[in-house]
């Protein structure tokens, strides 16, 4: 079992290595920085504005912008922001961190294409929830359902293998209180097969609005908190980043090929961006303007990379001692070194607590990715309790498997997803310019920007099937 376990991780390391240096880090950058030009730059000057319309009210029934954004979130945050930063500084080097901010600021464009394009074309499920993104747009506007449904079979398992990690996490973290991985595998499980077999979707909703605010907020203002315990070091820690994200030293591996992709491929696979789950969040709000999505989603990006993981990144390049130890003590386990230094016991406690919070979120909103790509195949009951049973496995196998494993499928699994997405936007980018644009007049003419089905005859076609005015006034200003 050990020797197929091993043969196993080989080959996924060996085609994911592949796979990413070859092929999806050219893809996304040209990609990104296309969209970045094709919408001129929004997500840098439309930043702060994206941020307010978190705060906006909602007016009348359906879910609301925040709630898609706490569900984003909710996925976006988790294992890549912690255990993940860990795993970048110590395979990348302190500049990895630099890519990963490079990455978000280009790819926050592409996020804002998808949620925005999965809203455009959101449909109805079976109980009159909006549902979409890249598996519905595949479908009904590119009128292509063989790939649809490939795309939803990969989300699928790419986030049923992502709940595994979290769990592991989850476990890992629990282990330093002697804590054993069956038992937290079990009551991992049950706590999830509750929220996940309640009726609908309401109470994977309400957890993540619920959760998101309470453990990003606390975990932020440590992070500030340890920023100012070693201000005087925060200098000399920004030219380590900047520095070796140019000029990787040694003992990083000594070439900047390796901290751009390392930088790549945890900052994917920490927001997400470009690959194609996110909009599945998206569509489910219900707004009065496609680019609004859009615009939260991108905001979701920068809230996951620039502030959380740079929070993490910071907590363990402020500590000398933590990163003396890169190389002997890995993953979630370093992160709780580091706070220990930070904040004695406390600090690891702390740091445990966020772990079960961030990850068990993850695995929330990683889940509502999945039902929906089920949806996408075949809206049915039967079908929504097959992927609880495949999560509920995942989360107590996961607790107890090797972490390279899990870590290296979803790595694999999720090159391969987001090439699909992007090449699909890159298709699809005259509706996504066009609505842009649209949302940007009425907001300049400080009118509450909104969308009715013939407004932009040039780029709708029959896979828009909403739109009708009925939720026209469903936010404010």
């Amino acid at each position: 079992m050990a020797a197929e376990q091993s043969a196993i991780d080989a080959f996924l390391t060996k085609g994911t290595d592949i796979l990413y240096n070859n092929i999806v880090l050219y893809v996304f950058v040209v990609i990104a920085v296309l969209f970045t030009i094709l919408i001129k730059g929004a997500q840098f000057k439309h930043m702060f504005h994206a941020g307010s319309l978190l705060f906006k009210k909602h007016q009348g029934g359906g879910t609301s912008g925040f709630a898609s954004y706490a569900i984003s979130t909710a996925s976006r945050v988790g294992t890549g922001n912690m255990a993940g930063i860990m795993v970048a500084i110590s395979a990348g080097g302190p500049g990895a961190l630099f890519w990963m901010w490079v990455m978000a600021l280009f790819g926050s464009a592409l996020a804002f294409a998808e949620a925005t394009l999965a809203q455009f074309y959101k449909e109805k499920n079976s109980l009159g929830q909006y549902v979409g993104g890249a598996s519905f747009y595949i479908r009904s506007r590119l009128k292509m359902p063989i790939l649809s449904i490939i795309f939803a079979a990969i989300m699928i398992t790419t986030y049923t293998a992502f709940n595994g990690v979290q769990a592991n996490t989850i476990a890992s973290s629990l282990q330093a209180y002697n804590l054993n991985v069956n038992v937290t595998g079990i009551v991992l499980a049950i706590i999830t097969a509750v929220i996940l077999l309640s009726p609908g979707r309401t109470a994977i909703i309400k957890a993540c609005i619920y959760i998101v605010p309470v453990m990003a907020v606390p975990y932020i203002l440590f992070g500030l908190v340890v920023v100012i315990m070693n201000i005087t070091q925060v200098p000399a820690m920004f030219g380590l980043i900047f520095s070796e994200a140019f000029t990787p030293s040694a003992a990083f591996g000594g070439a900047i090929g390796h901290t751009i992709v390392t930088g790549l491929r945890r900052g994917l696979f920490s927001n997400e961006a470009g690959m194609g789950g996110a909009p599945h969040a998206a569509a489910a709000a219900t707004t009065s303007h496609p680019a609004r999505q859009g615009f939260i989603q991108m905001f979701s990006v920068f809230t996951d990379t620039l502030i959380i993981c740079s929070v993490s990144g910071f907590i363990l390049l402020l500590s000398p001692e933590a990163m003396d130890k890169i190389g002997e003590i890995h993953g979630i386990n370093l992160m709780q070194y580091a706070m220990t230094e930070h904040f004695g016991t406390f600090g690891s406690l702390f740091i445990t607590l966020c772990v079960i919070l961030f990850s068990f979120s993850s695995i929330l909103g990683n889940f509502f990715y999945i039902q929906t790509g089920v949806t996408a195949i075949k809206d049915s009951k039967l079908s929504y309790y097959i992927v609880v049973v495949m999560t509920l496995m995942l989360v107590l196998g996961g607790s107890i498997a090797n972490l390279q494993t899990i870590w290296n499928l979803g790595d694999f699994l999720m090159g391969f997803m987001a090439l699909i997405n992007i090449i699909v936007l890159v298709a699809l980018y005259k509706p996504v310019v066009a609505l842009l644009n649209h949302y940007l007049n009425q907001w300049n003419q400080e009118k509450i920007p909104v969308y009715v089905k013939g407004d932009l005859p040039e780029i709708e076609t029959d896979a828009v099937s909403q739109w009708n005015r009925e939720d026209s006034n469903s936010v404010s200003k």
